[in-house]
């Protein structure tokens, strides 16, 4: 759904107002990176330690998060102004105030749809997300239409005096900041019932309390740091470049982040099985596969998407937008960079070593912030090329880092297939530069790309479809 609103978007906002919209977002990512204080991935590791109740993690973990939040949302609203003038927003403190709601809203729902995939129950899990991104895309398509006068039904109607009373306080960025708030406090509706019941003071634990948040900091550390490779770039354009250029890197950024899409759909399922799957004898042998087929596929993943740009940019962004498209094939495979170290990222986790992720965060965030720096002083309408390169270069690292890092120690697996994931990487990126040189044969490049894929795997497919 958002990347059918990345459409109505691109064609209803001009450059700068898109600007303003991605820029707000890229503010409150980071801001949840800190609120998050890593504990997804903290209830996951004490939910299958033997000597923790799953109920007592569980519960902890909730409490910590709505205090941590609660105490978030009161300093806030206090120095909203501040902060709105500081982040450049003083004539719209209103943006900031509604995303300290979604903000809050959003941090307490994490746990609880932990909890939905630890407990194997995706079809609620996916409910609610569908419910989320249903109620907000409504609400948008409301404001919208009323704000154009699209809609007849007079100036007596409810719906008329709704419009009426969120348009006088925000704009037309600000509907689609309305209607976050509006899905986020379903989304925080739907889950109550979980947090009713599972949840108690009771069953607080202050000493697992301690420990599960001396595991999560370093974790939160490293959260953080994401949200500065995946977000600096943008936040930095608009205010060293202008509105107008980083409305085009946001949208085509966007388009890139199909790669982040598979990562994440391959995320949710795979965390808790790898923490849970950490006990067994044949643990090594899964994860070795696993990564393998992630790599395997994130590559096709990349050869279709940069084999079909144009088809792509077309259908998903106005061509006033199209000035960045060069940045896409960079972003993509820096977020396959970070797809595989986040897989690997799981051994230090269930060593209970999340610090040696904190060093290599820090390490990628010093990167990028060190190609923003040559950005800064630069600053030219084409600049925007060197922080896209500057999040490859940063993921690429963490990527070296951690492989060098565990080889001898928890990655020994990985050392057995790294000449075919080198030869996989380069054919793949040899046929996206043939891809990109003639481009009339694409259709062709794409379809020979896989059938010498499918022949060379052919044995590791064939065991994946039994």
């Amino acid at each position: 759904m958002n990347y059918v609103f990345l459409k109505f978007f691109t064609v209803f906002f001009k450059k700068e107002e898109f600007s303003l919209y991605t820029d707000m977002y890229a503010l409150s990512f980071i801001v949840i990176g800190f609120l998050s204080f890593g504990l997804e991935n903290t209830y996951f590791r004490f939910l299958y330690k033997k000597n923790y109740n799953k109920e007592i993690v569980f519960s902890t973990g909730v409490i910590i998060q709505l205090l941590i939040s609660s105490f978030f949302l009161v300093i806030s609203i206090n120095l909203i102004k501040y902060l709105s003038y500081v982040a450049g927003y003083h004539h719209h403190s209103e943006y900031f105030f509604m995303f300290f709601f979604i903000i809050f809203f959003d941090t307490i729902c994490v746990l609880p749809m932990a909890w939905l995939r630890a407990n194997d129950k995706p079809i609620q899990y996916s409910t609610i997300n569908i419910v989320n991104i249903l109620t907000q895309s409504f609400l948008m398509i409301y404001l919208f239409f009323y704000s154009d006068n699209m809609f007849y039904g007079g100036k007596n109607t409810l719906f008329f005096f709704i419009f009426r009373w969120i348009s006088s306080f925000t704009d037309k960025i600000g509907y689609i900041f309305f209607s976050n708030v509006i899905s986020s406090l379903v989304n925080l509706f739907l889950v109550f019932p979980i947090l009713l019941k599972k949840v108690t003071i009771r069953k607080f634990n202050k000493v697992l309390a301690i420990k599960m948040l001396n595991y999560g900091i370093p974790i939160m550390i490293g959260t953080i740091a994401f949200s500065i490779n995946e977000n600096l770039d943008k936040i930095l354009i608009k205010r060293w470049i202008s509105d107008e250029i980083n409305g085009s890197y946001s949208a085509c950024y966007k388009i890139a982040s199909f790669m982040s899409l598979y990562l994440r759909i391959f995320r949710l399922g795979i965390e808790p099985f790898f923490f849970k799957k950490s006990k067994d004898s044949d643990a090594i042998y899964s994860y070795e596969e696993i990564i393998y087929m992630f790599i395997l596929f994130g590559l096709v993943f990349y050869v279709l998407i940069c084999g079909n740009m144009n088809i792509f940019m077309g259908f998903l962004i106005d061509k006033k937008y199209h000035v960045a498209v060069s940045i896409i094939p960079i972003i993509m495979m820096g977020n396959l960079f970070l797809g595989i170290y986040t897989n690997l990222s799981i051994f230090y986790k269930i060593i209970d070593k999340p610090i040696i992720g904190t060093y290599i965060s820090l390490i990628g965030v010093l990167i990028t912030f060190l190609f923003n720096v040559i950005f800064i002083f630069i600053s030219t309408d084409n600049s925007f090329m060197i922080p896209a390169w500057g999040t490859f270069t940063s993921y690429g690292s963490m990527l070296i880092v951690l492989y060098i890092w565990g080889k001898k120690q928890f990655l020994q697996f990985f050392n057995k297939k790294i000449k075919n994931i080198i030869m996989h990487f380069l054919f793949a990126l040899f046929i996206v530069f043939l891809i990109r040189k003639k481009m009339e044969l694409s259709f062709l490049l794409q379809f020979l790309y896989l059938i010498i894929i499918f022949f060379l795997e052919k044995k590791r497919l064939s065991n994946l479809i039994k």
